[in-house]
């Protein structure tokens, strides 16, 4: 019974279309190594896990990452969302819209998922397209399988379909690619277009095309976490929640060294601060929560994330919880160890101009653009005589076009087409006084909130941004 169940569960999960459950894979190849980069963008409460299974008689050890689903963590395995083996065979899934599977008679009907098989018993991509040619991946209807290896060579498979190599770079992400189909995707035009600016590819640019194209919060579909990854050297750079300072190696080789073993993703990384911060303060305050944090970032710098800007979040927090007050003390605070910090700056700029304190606040969004004109959260909060809205916005760089939308064009009624320039998209807008909600509508599909404004608000599944 719990066989059926899981296997239900995991096929639901593959069905599933569209921009909610997202990713953006692609290959780099340099001639030197080959890279994998890899996005994982689902609602931002999934959590995941790390297999790691060594060789065992004849087949070949190997890595999964699978989701974490309460009752089936164990097994969770046997459902992998893609995975490496030592060979440097890489796969991964990418949603698209259900295609209903047309079985040959000729092929024997398979209902269970084919990573495993593949990446245990295979070294190469034709190894796999061997495999999987005596069956009909009759599940296989809502996804698409991406496999690549260490020479180059890859693939993409559906139960209908197979698309091999067709350039030396390549990136997938979540439509039908079957005879040269090609849809509307911001985040396969950015990461395409950005592998034809490298002549040669490292960890640093692979991570700049994975920071591009990453889905980011506030969004019921974010990016969970990312890779870059060499297949040649089977050696893993990996990321936490759109977090792009903070980075943690994996070297496949040694972990399959440790023997047979899980881990959860999270494990790898300091603990987020922010989850802390937020216990403190519903028991013990603003004042309690500022000096513990002072205390916690002398004495345990090494178990909690400073890096990042998960304290900063907690501050934003406050302030889109109306805590106003005590969102300014502690973003102060932030300052005082940060302050040549932009964001925090832009940060403080937003929280006086909701605590009504406006000289305060023009004073910081002018010191943030002094040293950084094209400033996006600057230029949009700071007021102006001539109560113009200017959004210069640095994100979906692949995208044809970007319209802004809220309660003051009545929505979809009348939409404001923001313009394309050098680096960023544009826009002067007259918006009334008040409370505005707001959102991007990106290559007339992707209804996307502001990734850089997050004040927000949710409507059900459904995340609007907000200017005061």
């Amino acid at each position: 019974m719990k066989k059926i169940k899981i296997s239900a569960l995991f096929f639901l999960l593959l069905a599933l279309s569209g921009p909610l459950n997202a990713c953006t894979i692609f290959l780099a190849h340099d001639k030197k190594n080959v890279w994998i980069g890899n996005n994982e963008d689902e609602s931002p409460d999934m959590k995941y896990k790390f297999w790691y299974i060594p060789r065992e008689g004849k087949s070949i050890g190997y890595m999964l990452w699978s989701e974490k689903h309460e009752g089936y963590n164990d097994i969770m395995w046997q459902y992998p969302q893609g995975g490496m083996n030592e060979y440097g065979l890489f796969a991964d899934y990418t949603a698209i819209d259900t295609i209903p599977v047309i079985p040959i008679s000729s092929k024997i009907n398979r209902e269970e998922e084919v990573v495993n098989d593949i990446l245990k018993t295979c070294k190469s991509v034709q190894q796999a397209l061997q495999l999987i040619s005596a069956y009909n991946l009759i599940k296989l209807s809502g996804a698409q399988l991406f496999i690549a290896d260490a020479s180059g060579d890859y693939a993409t498979i559906h139960g209908n379909y197979i698309v091999t190599k067709t350039s030396q770079n390549f990136s997938l992400t979540n439509y039908c690619i079957a005879n040269e189909h090609k849809e509307s995707c911001w985040r396969r035009e950015t990461s395409t277009n950005m592998l034809t600016g490298f002549q040669t590819f490292n960890t640093k640019n692979i991570t700049d095309i994975l920071k591009e194209s990453a889905q980011k919060e506030p969004g019921d579909t974010t990016t969970n976490y990312s890779m870059a990854i060499n297949l040649r050297k089977k050696k893993m750079t990996l990321y936490l929640k759109g977090d792009f300072k903070t980075a943690v190696q994996i070297n496949l080789d040694e972990e399959l060294n440790k023997g047979k073993h899980a881990l959860d993703i999270t494990s790898y990384f300091p603990e987020n601060i922010e989850m802390v911060l937020h216990k403190i303060y519903e028991n013990e305050g603003i004042n309690k929560t500022i000096s513990l944090y002072n205390l916690m970032k002398k004495t345990s710098p090494k178990k909690y994330n400073f890096i990042n800007n998960d304290a900063l979040y907690f501050g934003i927090s406050l302030l889109r919880k109306g805590k106003t007050d005590d969102a300014v003390k502690f973003i102060e605070n932030l300052k005082k160890e940060n302050h040549r910090n932009l964001l925090i700056q832009d940060w403080l700029g937003i929280a006086y101009q909701y605590q009504g304190n406006h000289a305060v606040s023009a004073d910081y969004f002018n010191k943030v653009l002094t040293r950084r004109p094209d400033d996006y959260l600057a230029n949009l909060y700071l007021k102006r005589n001539s109560q113009k809205i200017v959004f210069k916005i640095t994100e979906w760089k692949g995208a044809q076009s970007v319209k802004l939308i809220g309660s003051f064009t009545e929505w979809l009624k009348n939409p404001i087409r923001l313009d394309k320039k050098q680096e960023y998209w544009y826009a002067e807008v007259d918006i009334p006084q008040g409370k505005q909600e707001y959102k991007f509508l990106v290559d007339e599909i992707f209804y996307i909130a502001d990734p850089c404004n997050l004040m927000y608000v949710w409507n059900g599944n459904n995340v609007n941004s907000v200017l005061k």
